[in-house]
């Protein structure tokens, strides 16, 4: 047992059972050694905050969604210290792991004594001669303090104008979805856009989701899998949830609701970005307030344009003053800069207040391609802009993020759709030849040749 000046273990659990969290957790976290982290639903979300340094102990049952030998081994690899509750302790294929595996009704201070004996490297069922020596618990390994991992809810804003919020917010989601789970929301009531950009079923969103009702986390999984779509091949790990498809659907959406969306959709993903409307003081926009203040990070995207930066330090001040945002929370995204006529970076910064987190070049043919081709800007390649949408992800992330190449497009395809082509207009050019032995007028078949 630690002493009062040891801080609390962080730990992540996946039970997927109500029931079982219920019986367990209170009990564990009521002596305050333990600190719960995460609540996940499946075994590569917990796979994700072992990898991530998120945690420092973890409490798994053995019938947990997507845990398989391979998914075990993996976490096994993190060297994170684990406790397995099975409904049959005894399995080889458990007992083979390096860390204890209790029964699935154990008590909650079996279950404590047994994290306890995980964070000193001891496993009870195996013999003493591989059991790894024992280590004090200041001396375990532990997260980067300078890092700050909770930063998994990101608002993109913007004022009026059209400064590029949406496309701002894509790029950053669909980056991250590369190297993490993540979802992309798009919480603009007012003029939702995200369903047109990637040719998404605007059928299946936002407004669905809440006339759906779910009331337990099974329902909320369940419903959530249903109103999300893949974001793209090239973000295997992200999904989007579309915003309401008619005005008169907005307000079957309410700011309790959305508030309880977020909270259900942190279990499941690392990273959540909302793509916030511009209204943030009428009465209907009761839900883009709510979701500004979930947001832990804020972006504040404007164009670099002296119309776009004025409308900037509009909304800026409703941040500070209406709606009394935190300014450290705030970080400023100038968009679509063009250094021949915009002011520069240090300027902007200065006249405004805030720290820049982002200057996106000007590329009119980069947008215009991902538009036409409704996909993510920052999988154009060889752009400007692109580059530093994948920077801001980066930072983001704390860590580089490798975008999986463009799927194979089928060279001898493209070969075969000459053929067809080539073969009738070389039977054209045959048939005019015979003709023309016969005495047939010049260019009757030329037109046909051509």
């Amino acid at each position: 047992m630690p002493s009062g000046d040891v801080p609390p273990v962080r730990l992540a659990v996946g039970l997927a059972d109500p029931e079982q969290e219920r019986r367990l957790l209170p009990a564990l976290m009521e002596q305050g050694d333990f600190a719960l982290v995460d609540r996940c639903l499946a075994a590569d979300q917990l796979l994700e905050c072992a990898r991530g340094g998120r945690v420092e102990a973890i409490l798994i049952a053995s019938d947990l969604h997507r845990l398989s030998s391979t998914t075990l081994a993996e976490l096994t690899r993190t060297r994170v210290p684990l406790v397995v509750l099975a409904a049959y302790p005894t399995d080889e294929q458990l007992q083979e792991t390096r860390w204890p595996v209790l029964p699935i009704e154990a008590d909650p201070e079996e279950v404590r004594a047994a994290l306890w004996a995980a964070l000193r490297g001891e496993h009870p069922g195996l013999p003493t001669a591989i059991v790894e020596p024992e280590v004090e618990i200041d001396a375990l390994p532990r997260p980067n303090p300078d890092r700050d991992l909770s930063m998994s809810v990101i608002a993109v804003a913007s004022g009026h104008g059209s400064p590029g919020r949406t496309t701002v917010a894509l790029g950053l989601a669909a980056a991250l979805g590369a190297v993490a789970p993540t979802v992309l929301v798009d919480a603009d009531l007012s003029g939702p856009s995200l369903a047109a950009c990637l040719d998404a079923d605007p059928t299946r969103n936002l407004y669905m989701l809440a006339h759906a009702e779910p009331v337990t986390p099974r329902d909320w999984e369940r419903a959530i899998g249903q109103e999300t779509q893949p974001l793209g091949p090239r973000s295997p790990h992200g999904v989007v949830l579309c915003g309401v498809p008619k005005p008169e659907m907005r307000t079957g959406v309410s700011s309790r609701f959305f508030e309880r969306l977020v909270t259900e959709l942190r279990r499941g993903y690392r990273y959540i970005v909302l793509d916030i409307g511009a209204e943030l003081l009428e009465t209907e926009a009761a839900v883009h307030r709510t979701a500004l203040g979930l947001g832990q990070q804020v972006l504040l995207v404007a164009s670099a344009d002296l119309v776009g930066l004025w409308h900037a330090r509009t909304v800026l001040g409703i941040f500070t003053g209406t709606l009394q945002l935190d300014p450290h929370q705030v970080s400023l995204i100038i968009n679509r800069h063009d250094r021949r006529y915009h002011h520069g970076r240090a300027e902007i910064e200065w006249a405004l207040g805030l720290p820049t987190a982002a200057v996106i070049p000007y590329d009119h043919g980069a947008s215009q391609r991902a538009l036409a081709a409704q996909r993510p800007m920052v999988l154009e390649e060889r752009s400007r802009a692109a580059r530093s949408l994948l920077n801001l992800a980066e930072r983001v992330h704390g860590g580089s993020i490798v975008l999986p190449p463009e799927p194979s497009r089928g060279e001898r395809a493209w070969w075969l759709r000459w053929i067809p082509a080539f073969r009738l207009k070389r039977s054209w050019t045959d048939d005019a030849g015979k003709h023309e032995e016969k005495g047939a007028p010049d260019g009757q078949y030329a037109a046909r040749v051509r």
